[in-house]
């Protein structure tokens, strides 16, 4: 097997007391306002002005922007935290300090001060991480902790902080339940990061969403950096992988490698760079950090006998689209297959019509549901009849298409090894796919990419 770079440990099915409260409080379960995080830090002694901040949101991209922007700072000799989510195979992914993971013992320091607080503050599971990220990054001396918002941003939990910069990567339709029915509902809620006099920087926004942010940045007095002010990506090709030229607004830094494909990700390597100088000035190294980022489940190949896996966490519509229209031009139609599988807090939009056109068969799955989570899923079925039915004209009307093949992979039918059934379907010499795509939940990529990857346990 080639193309591992690296795993985020595990953490023991045994856990101490206190991480295994913490961990055991449901993601479904939140609470909009701030009162609950402000109280637990206040409790605490505020461990989040330690450190100066920066705040990435956006429907995608964020965590992205976030992993390249803190290992940049990294590169300039900072102790750097880094704070994401959510996580893919193992929980310590969402806590780093200088891009490694947490200890056991350091997270349970840290929810032994949180635990016991519950019963005064009934804080939720986001709320919980956020505070234990800020209480290691105290204890590490951390110098500046990049933040990636986890719902929205005026109401999220990372939001309690005084930021130095913020960043805004992209508004789409997404958590319509919580955020709004509309992109401009949703764009104000993540303007909620916005401070008076420090910058944001936004990606790619339409034209009416740019008004928007332009008239609240004049009525709240922060400055706002676009994307032709921030400077310039430019595609080089190669075959060693995604290189770009990239220049600032302050500095040309040449030629770089991305760590992560596909033409979206320029925009993230700019916004991530000219973040880094409003923290720091002038920056050094920048090629050499880049190279170096790591996420799980971002694109991520797994080349095993001559077939190449993509573990790919693409849970919204826009993201599916910008992982479908990549997918396309990096492997034939007739070679690619998906397996994709959703919760049901995730609506249905049109990201069925792409992944049809970049692959000739699609294997809907049903996304292992966390133990003592009660998050649920969609059936093949409810895929199959909410989503990509009407799909299917997506290949009928071009001349020579071939329909998109869909396979219903239900558990019941497969018995208790359904991942591993699955991959033994797919990675067989009779099946001419030589490029599988895993995307949708990152319970879906969890699933399977165990399979590919070694599993190494947090001691």
């Amino acid at each position: 097997m080639i193309g591992s770079r690296r795993r985020f440990p595990e953490l023991p099915s045994v856990l101490p007391p206190n991480l295994d409260f913490v961990l055991g409080l449901s993601p479904s379960f939140m609470t909009l306002g701030l009162g609950h995080t402000r109280s637990l830090l206040e409790r605490l002694g505020h461990p989040e002005r330690a450190f100066r901040t920066a705040v990435v949101a956006g429907t995608n991209g964020k965590g992205s922007v976030t992993a390249m922007l803190a290992s940049v700072l990294a590169g300039q000799g900072l102790r750097v935290g880094r704070f994401i989510s959510p996580h893919v195979y193992s929980a310590t992914e969402r806590i780093c300090v200088d891009d490694e993971a947490v200890t056991l013992d350091e997270l349970e320091r840290a929810a032994a001060r949180v635990a016991p607080l519950h019963a005064d503050i009934p804080f939720s599971y986001f709320e919980a991480l956020t505070v234990l990220a800020f209480l290691v990054f105290a204890e590490r001396a951390v110098e500046v902790a990049v933040l990636e918002t986890g719902l929205g941003g005026r109401f999220d939990a990372t939001n309690v902080t005084a930021p130095v910069v913020t960043v805004l990567t992209s508004v789409s339709l997404d958590h319509r339940r919580v955020l709004g029915d509309s992109e401009v509902e949703i764009l104000r809620e993540k303007l909620g990061i916005a401070r008076p006099g420090v910058p944001l920087l936004c990606g790619p926004l339409a034209p009416a969403l740019r008004e928007v942010v332009d008239e609240r940045a004049r009525r709240d007095g922060f400055p706002v950096v676009w994307p032709e002010s921030l400077g310039e990506v430019r595609a080089v090709g190669g075959d060693s992988g995604p290189r770009v030229h990239l220049r600032t607004g302050a500095t040309d830094y040449g030629e770089v490698a991305l760590p992560f494909p596909g033409r979206h990700q320029h925009a993230n390597a700019l916004l991530a760079v000219a973040a880094a100088e409003r923290v720091m000035g002038p920056l050094r190294g920048v090629g050499e950090a880049l190279a170096t980022v790591y996420l799980p489940g971002r694109f991520e190949r797994v080349e095993r006998g001559g077939r190449c896996f993509v573990l790919d966490v693409a849970h919204n519509d826009a993201a599916l689209a910008a992982t479908a229209a990549h997918l396309a031009e990096i492997s034939p139609r007739e070679q690619t297959a998906a397996v994709v599988g959703l919760m049901t807090r995730k609506e249905l939009f049109e990201a069925a019509r792409h992944l049809a056109r970049a692959a000739a068969r699609v294997y809907l799955v049903t996304p292992d549901r966390a133990p003592r989570h009660t998050e649920s899923a969609y059936a093949p079925h409810q895929l199959l009849s909410g989503w990509f039915w009407a799909a299917g004209a997506a290949t009928r009307g071009a001349p020579g298409a071939v329909p998109t093949e869909l396979v219903l992979w239900n558990k019941r039918d497969a018995g208790d090894d359904h991942w591993r059934r699955l991959l033994d379907a797919i990675d067989n010499d009779a099946n001419p796919f030589r490029t599988v795509l895993v995307t949708g939940s990152h319970r879906v990529v969890d699933q399977f990419g165990r399979l590919l990857w070694p599993v190494e346990v947090l001691a």
